[in-house]
């Protein structure tokens, strides 16, 4: 037993070391003072790991977070982005230091995926010598799954957790036994529920093909059955996570284009430049096919074979791997990679283990250095020559076309040395498995520098808004950035309330009402760039930092304003939002216009319903500035989440002379854009269009006294204490309270202790009734689903509980007896509805855009 955990240890340490050496060629922490963040962990996960250090530290809330989108539940980011064991040790660094933190946890992830595979490979494949045990580990714990989606750090959980997994799978298969599987498909469902989609897709493939081509006839009912209750216990004890984070993910602007249309789009053919790779950086593993005629055929093969074919195929096939990923994906287009990796591994694990043992050819083992050179070659040559070529991935998402071939080039070098070694050594298992740690050596030593080394970077403008002054103000406000000079979730992660937000989770109608109020946002992401200073008074922007760091205090208030019920609208209406903006003061002000409109003296726009039409060409403006005043653009067609608008780099925009914006809109500057503040001055501003375009708002404005809006919003009293807003307000009668923090079902209002119908205007705020006086406000959330399913939760527990007590009784025997007739055709119409609807249909509608 000693020697058994020595080897498991041993895979842990050896994909460690190898991972640290390439740590300290790249200056990677803690062998230097870089980090691999790129991507989303720099955007999305490093943010939020600083965000969850406020939670777990009690300084904001896990359901009415207001660190995120104006305010929204952290539950469910929680579980989407954070849920690991491992993030807890964000509760003993600085923020600034989790940048570093991260290499920390990458490299435990991927050493503890070895480790979890050894302990998988050991009980499969017990007659594996060392060297080829460790092999295997090491190619798995550094496989490419791990190297380009390491990223997304909570997906290396589900990278360590899957061979155990198919650990409990295996014990069901051959000892009748489920309650390990189904403690191995909880923790996967609570580490990332989105994933675990894909994970139990692949447990009905592997289910239906192993017990219906692998066990005996009269077995399959028992493990039929219990493969299903493990799933759907799984399933239930899980509900409280998973229930009310899809709830939320459902109402998120992911989900507001079409399947049918996402399927419809595209090629037949995945990005095999990008998806090849995930395979092939395990190049044992991506070899099923051509090993097969090495190994002893056996019906364990056989089926793993089946599984496998089964688990690539959308790896190739786009319309089948957009459905693997529920519909769609904007990247990372292998999530569910790691299950074909494991496969074709175990798959070589199970051949190296034949008990045939035959000496080696002498002549030739004469080959075998000569054939382990040719990889060790053809990498030197790609590395030093072409790094910047197979090094794309971390710049660009997407491997290029060169650096695709010079990878291939290398992959081919180390599938010859494969099949020479195979050759060469005939069934000599010691020199096999030497060679296939060499292989696997060479292998490390070119895709780990490509795909992690090439990342390894200083964050320094990220730790420098880190470092930035502290806010001393204990009011209840948000704060904005000038400009978009950093990650729009860093502001939240350093601790303040914000309207940013980026993440799959930013609700539909917040993202919509961003865009209709003039803040720059694309895709899934929302900003507090841009709008005007008329908006940023009405959501409470009220201190903004600056490209120096330096905090810049506006005239806005507090989260609340006492406003006369019914005056704001409950949508906003798509269309001039300069205008929309115009007339909202009015409403507030008591009709008093504060954005003056301004026509140009050369070029014109034409109009007809409602849209603005727009040729190449050039539109001059000279405007006559007395009094102060601050001038805005703005050029707006659609509301959507495309991450390249059509009207993108339409405009390049001038002021006296002086360019503004060379490119206007783009991903990083796409709301209402500021021209600057002017006095006593004629303004000339230059509007150079690009492009012919079809716009819903168009045109300049100035912007002249923001005073009498905020003189004509008085101040609620509100703070933010655990997990609540409360405060007090003093208001007339057929007065209300703005909050301008987005309504979500589970939101529930008390004033004065009892609890009042909220209104939602401005497409997503809130509007709460006060009577004449003096009023006590609680705003306090729990978000949809969590209490249904903490009972689903906490009675699936107690029935599990009940079951195992009274197993043994007629009645349990009998309903056991009953499900166990049923399972075998329950999992054969769970496999025909998944080639159905997951890999038929898809091809079917993306061929029905031929005939449309």
């Amino acid at each position: 037993m000693r020697k058994v955990c020595h080897i498991h240890l041993y895979a842990a340490i050896c994909c460690a070391v190898v991972l640290s050496i390439i740590y300290a060629v790249f200056g990677l922490y803690p062998f230097g003072e870089k980090t691999l963040a790129w991507c989303d962990m720099s955007q999305q996960v490093i943010p939020l790991l600083m965000e969850l250090k406020d939670v777990l530290s009690g300084n904001s809330g896990w359901f009415l977070n207001l660190q995120n989108a104006g305010g929204m539940s952290f539950w469910g980011v929680f579980f989407f982005f954070l849920s690991s064991p491992f993030h807890l040790f964000v509760l003993f660094v600085e923020k600034a230091d989790i940048y570093l933190l991260v290499n920390i946890l990458v490299l435990i992830k991927l050493s503890l995926a070895a480790a979890s595979a050894s302990v998988f490979f050991k009980r499969e494949a017990p007659n594996l010598l060392p060297p080829a045990h460790l092999a295997l580990c090491i190619s798995y714990g550094l496989c490419g799954y791990g190297l380009m989606y390491y990223q997304n750090l909570v997906w290396l959980d589900m990278l360590y957790l899957f061979p155990l997994t198919m650990l409990g799978f295996v014990r069901l298969i051959e000892k009748g036994r489920a309650g390990f599987l189904t403690v191995c498909l909880t923790l996967s469902i609570i580490f990332n529920y989105y994933l675990s989609y894909m994970l139990f897709l692949g447990m009905i493939i592997c289910g239906t093909v192993f017990i219906f081509g692998y066990v005996q006839k009269e077995r399959r009912g028992e493990l039929a059955g219990k493969l299903g209750l493990s799933a759907v216990i799984a399933l239930l004890l899980t509900a409280a996570i998973w229930l009310p984070s899809l709830l939320q993910c459902l109402a998120s602007a992911r989900t507001d284009g079409g399947v049918m249309q996402s399927l419809r789009s595209g090629r037949l053919l995945t990005d095999l430049r990008t998806t090849a790779p995930v395979l092939l950086c395990t190049i044992g593993a991506a070899l099923v096919p051509f090993f097969s005629r090495f190994f002893i055929k056996t019906p364990k093969t056989r089926v793993i074979t089946i599984c496998w074919a089964i688990t690539v195929l959308p790896m190739v096939i786009e319309p089948i791997n957009k459905l693997w990923h529920m519909g769609s994906y904007q990247a990372f287009p292998v999530r569910y990679g790691y299950v074909p990796i494991f496969l074709g591994l175990w798959y070589l694990a199970l051949g190296l283990d034949s008990p045939h043992k035959a000496k080696a050819n002498p002549k030739g083992m004469l080959w075998l250095v000569p054939i382990l050179a040719l990889p060790a070659i053809v990498g030197g040559y790609v590395l030093y020559a072409h790094f910047d070529e197979i090094s794309s991935y971390t710049s660009k998402l997407w491997v290029s076309t060169e650096g695709a071939l010079y990878l291939s080039l290398f992959w081919l070098a180390c599938f010859m040395a494969m099949l020479g070694v195979c050759h060469a050594v005939g069934r000599s298992h010691k020199l096999t498995s030497w060679a296939l740690m060499g292989i696997v050596l060479i292998q490390s030593a070119v895709q780990i520098p490509a795909f992690v080394g090439s990342s390894a970077n200083v964050p320094s403008r990220s730790q420098e808004v880190i470092s930035a002054p502290k806010i001393s103000d204990e009011g209840l406000y948000r704060v904005k950035q000038e400009r978009k000079f950093c990650h729009v979730n860093l502001l939240g992660g350093m601790g303040y309330p914000t309207l940013n937000h980026y993440t799959s989770l930013t609700d539909a109608r917040y993202l919509a009402a961003m865009k209709k109020l003039g803040y720059s946002s694309y895709w899934m992401e929302t900003s507090g760039c841009c709008g005007t200073a008329a908006s940023d008074i009405l959501l409470s922007n009220k201190y903004v930092l600056d490209e120096n760091l330096n905090w810049t205090a506006t005239s806005s208030g507090n989260l609340g304003y006492i406003v006369p019920s019914g005056i704001l609208p409950e949508a906003l209406k798509l269309g001039d939002r300069l205008q929309l903006q115009n007339e909202l003061c009015k409403r507030l002000t008591g009709g008093e216009e504060l954005f003056a409109k301004y026509e140009p003296i050369d070029g014109e726009p034409a109009e007809s319903n409602s849209e603005i039409h727009l040729e190449e060409g050039i539109l001059r403006y000279q405007i006559n500035v007395k009094e102060r005043e601050t001038l805005y653009f703005d050029a707006f067609d659609c509301i959507s989440t495309r991450l390249r608008e059509a009207i993108n780099d339409g405009f390049s925009v001038s002021v006296n002379g002086e360019q503004v914006a060379e490119s206007y809109p783009t991903q990083r500057c796409n709301g209402i854009l500021r021209l600057g503040s002017f006095e006593n001055e004629t303004v000339d501003v230059e509007i150079t269009v690009r492009k012919p375009m079809e716009l819903c708002s168009f045109g300049v404005r100035g912007l002249k006294d923001t005073d009498v809006l905020t003189n004509s919003l008085p101040n609620a009293d509100l703070q933010y204490k655990n997990e609540d807003i409360v405060g007090s307000a003093d208001a007339q009668s057929g007065q209300s309270l703005f909050l301008s923090v987005p309504w979500y079902n589970g939101i529930k209002v008390r004033v004065n202790g009892q609890t009042v119908h909220v209104k939602q205007v401005l497409d997503c705020f809130m509007e709460i009734p006060l009577p004449e006086g003096h009023s006590e406000i609680t705003v306090s959330y729990i978000p949809m689903g969590i209490i249904p399913g903490t009972v689903i939760s906490v009675s699936s527990m107690l029935l599990v509980i009940i079951y195992r007590m009274y197993r043994g009784k007629h009645l349990v025997r009998v309903a056991t007896d009953i499900w166990y007739k049923s399972a075998p055709t329950a999992l054969k119409l769970g496999f025909i509805a998944v080639m159905l609807i997951v890999y038929l249909l898809p091809l079917v509608f993306w061929a029905t855009k031929f005939t449309i």
